[in-house]
This record gives C-alpha cells, structure tokens and sequence, in this order.
C-alpha cells in the first residue's frame, strides 16, 4: 500500500470533509436547450435606395433630433443648423421625382410634379421661419413651428409617397 505523507492526508482529508458538509455543492441542474430558430421568411429583396430616399433620409435624420429636442423643451439656438440640413435636403428633394408620380396616368403627371414642389416650397418656407426663430432665441415660437413643420411633412408624406414606403420611416 502506498502511504502519504501525513500533510498530504490531512489536507485530502479537510478537503472531503469540506465537500461532504458543504450542501450548496452540486450538480447544477441542466438547463435546457431553447429549441432552433425556425428558418426565417424569405425577406422581400431590398430594391436599391432611390436620390430622393436618400435625400429624405438626411431630412428625416435631422428632423428626428430636432422634434425630440422640442419634445423635451430642450430646443436651442444651436439647432437651427439641423434646420439647414432639412431646409438644404428639402431644396435638393424638389428638384428630384417621387417613385409615385411613375404610378399616375401621363395626364396627371405634370401636376402631380408640380404640387410635389410646391408642398416642399411650403416645407422650405416654415423651414426658414424655424431657423430664424431659434437663431432669435425665440424657443416658444420655434416649438409652434416645430409642430406647423410636423404637420407640412406629414401632408406631404400622405399626399407624395407610397404607402408601403409609409411604414419605412
């Protein structure tokens, strides 16, 4: 038989004895296994982002920060340079064409075009009200602007994009 040193068997003793008394010790119980995902719908193909997307995604971008900020009285001189980017955005917009104006009859097109323009002459216009009001420090008025912008851009939204575009932004 083979004999430990007396160290040794104090040490593997204190040690079985540890474990024996301590009850927290254990297997853990097996968790189990979430099943697999199922495999995913096959997702529409993204079509390529259109000049006016993407000029309204800048728009869009600017103009969450700067309904947030009113939203919380948190609007600023400093932001009227979000209103520039809208304004700038919105300038470059009327100068491009809504996917939907390819939907309406030949006949109607021309006027469809013109009151795209004419909706984001109105928008260009708030716009600079906006800008002119925070670099005025004029924080109620600019708030009441705000709104009056909100509400030009969701006529526009209505009346110039596609409704399945809708739910995208």
């Amino acid at each position: 038989m083979h004999s430990f040193p007396m160290k040794t068997r104090f040490l593997l003793a204190s040690l079985a004895l540890a474990l024996v008394s301590i009850p927290g010790i254990r297997a853990q119980d097996a968790k189990p296994v979430p099943p697999a995902p199922a495999a995913p719908v096959a997702a529409k193909p993204e079509k390529p982002e259109t000049e006016l997307e993407k000029t309204m995604g800048k728009m869009n971008k600017a103009w969450r920060q700067l309904r947030k900020a009113a939203k919380d009285g948190k609007l600023t001189p400093a932001m009227a340079d979000l209103v520039v980017t809208i304004r700038v955005n919105a300038e470059a917009a009327a100068k491009l064409t809504p996917e939907m104006e390819a939907d309406k009859p030949a006949a109607d097109r021309a006027k469809f075009h013109a009151d795209f323009q004419a909706q984001l002459k109105k928008l260009t216009a708030k716009l600079t009200e906006l800008e002119t009001a925070l670099r005025a420090n004029d924080i109620p008025g600019a708030t009441k602007l705000v709104a009056a912008v909100g509400e030009i851009e969701k006529a526009g939204h209505h009346e110039f994009k596609k409704p399945d575009e809708h739910e995208k932004h």
